[in-house]
């Protein structure tokens, strides 16, 4: 009896073991194969990842919202092949399904699915030859209002090759756009002694803009005249503003490109006794009396008037626009504190630092974010312009572009509103770089 218990317990150890075994590879074999599919599934989840951010990117792409969509099916597609190659851990993927669809109230929603067929190995065992792994992602753009302002002044012609390169990379950079009906809104204001409007802005529920027309703005400016910047930017803000709240895009933006400091101020002046319109330059050297003088329509980029400065005395307290010549975070304090000012060159020189500024702190309460970019070849911007205000290292032209966009490396910022991005290149080559790292900010806004 001890000999066939003996031989029934090992008879029981060995089917114990068996079963073990087999439970043992099992188990080995669900976490080796689960492993793999897990693998795969994250390196499904990347592709569909960059496919959908590079559909959103693509519905720049064509004049009508089917065009956009077919643009933005066909870059998710070439994506998703590029970071999912067939036979990876010998999985087979399916086609991505991509789809990007326009709402009304303002983005486009780009929808990207797929799945994997992965060979299994010890799961076999039990009688599973393979599974499939799914996944998603979506990416959102957002509709765009954006004004392009752009400095003509004279000191873009220094060196002659400069301002031939800044049109350029701005027209590379509008292209980056959605024209057409449906599209981005896209305006352009040049300035210098004035301001022109020179493509207005979209204000109806066509939404768009006319690539051409763009261009054919942009190539026609030439370098000539001081530098209106207040006057341009302000124009920038109520072409966005003019847009009827209701049709507004959800992503509002001004870009606003100047190789140099402002240097004169749009406003109503009374000069003998009766009001005149226009814009006064403070210069960068002028007579002993330290007036200013030069004095030119504000509606045209460099329409000389003449030394009407001459008959003005005072300075206005707020110019076009309803704009205070006082500095909303009392930066500069012209002389006397209390309007009128004095007709100083120093005086109208801080007005139109003030202005400017006064006008982007408006914008970005608004929800409006600015972007900066500057030119500094011939070093205006990293240097003092004038030595008649007394200026401190805080007033470089650059330091001014910083504060315009709200950036963090300003001396001066606000953490409660937008931040946009300041670039500021030294080679007119760079020019088409420096638009495109802004452009490439914006466009991770729209998503």
């Amino acid at each position: 009896m001890q000999t066939n218990s003996l031989f029934n317990d090992k008879g029981a150890v060995l089917v114990m073991v068996a079963l073990f075994t087999v439970a043992l590879l099992a188990i080995t074999g669900l976490a080796i194969d689960s492993g793999i599919g897990f693998g795969v599934r994250a390196k499904l989840n990347a592709a569909l990842d960059s496919a959908a951010i590079a559909a959103a990117r693509a519905v720049a792409k064509g004049n009508t919202d089917s065009q956009r969509a077919a643009a933005a099916q066909a870059a998710g597609e070439k994506f998703f092949a590029a970071n999912f190659p067939d036979g990876w851990l010998g999985a087979t993927p399916s086609a991505p399904i991509i789809t990007a669809v326009h709402h009304e109230d303002g983005y486009w929603e780009i929808d990207a699915s797929g799945s994997a067929v992965v060979p299994t190995s010890f799961m076999r065992l039990m009688g599973r030859d393979v599974m499939t792994v799914n996944a998603s992602a979506e990416a959102i753009r957002r509709d765009l209002d954006m004004v392009l302002v752009v400095d003509s002044s004279g000191s873009m012609g220094n060196p002659s090759s400069a301002f031939g390169e800044v049109k350029d990379a701005a027209n590379n950079f509008i292209d980056l756009f959605n024209s057409g009906p449906g599209g981005d809104r896209l305006g352009l204001v040049s300035f210098a002694s004035g301001s022109v409007l020179d493509v207005p802005i979209n204000k109806d529920s066509t939404r768009g803009f006319d690539q051409i027309d763009m261009h054919n703005a942009i190539n026609a400016l030439s370098a000539s005249g001081y530098t209106t910047s207040e006057w341009a930017m302000q124009r920038a803000y109520q072409e966005m503003e003019a847009v009827p709240a209701g049709l507004r895009s959800s992503l509002r933006v001004i870009v606003f490109f100047s190789d140099g400091a402002p240097n004169t101020v749009a406003a109503d002046y009374t000069r003998f006794g009766s009001t005149v319109t226009g814009t006064l330059a403070s210069g960068t050297s002028g007579p002993g009396d330290n007036r200013a003088r030069p004095f030119y329509n504000h509606l045209q980029l460099n329409s000389y008037s003449g030394n009407w400065g001459d008959g003005i005395a005072t300075l206005p307290e707020f110019g076009l626009g309803s704009v205070s010549l006082s500095s909303h975070n009392n930066a500069r304090t012209l002389d006397p504190s209390t309007a009128p000012y004095d007709n100083t060159r120093c005086n109208v020189n801080m007005a139109a630092r003030n202005m400017v500024e006064n006008v982007a702190n408006a914008a970005r309460e608004n929800d409006i974010f600015v972007f900066s970019l500057g030119f500094n070849g011939s070093s205006r911007l990293s240097t003092q312009e004038i030595t008649f205000c007394g200026y401190g290292s805080e007033e470089l032209g650059s330091n001014i572009l910083q504060r315009l966009a709200n950036t963090t490396a300003a001396d001066v910022s606000d953490d409660d509103q937008p931040r946009g991005l300041c670039i500021i290149f030294e080679d007119p080559e760079d020019a088409e770089a420096a638009f495109n790292q802004v452009a490439s900010a914006i466009l991770r806004l729209t998503r």
